[in-house]
């Protein structure tokens, strides 16, 4: 299903851009599907515990 909606964009934006977290084991199906890494983009913050 994924690999279809992916073929259906292509022809239609110049990029496709995925997020996800470094680790995440779903990076060896995008890889599979021809996404490439790159830049980081997103800073990561948080509240702490103690506030």
């Amino acid at each position: 299903m994924l690999q279809r909606a992916l073929t259906s964009l292509k022809g239609n934006y110049p990029l496709l851009r995925l997020y996800v977290m470094e680790g995440n084991d779903a990076e060896s199906v995008y890889w599979n599907l021809g996404f490439m890494p790159g830049v980081q983009e997103i800073e990561n913050m948080y509240i702490p515990a103690n506030q």
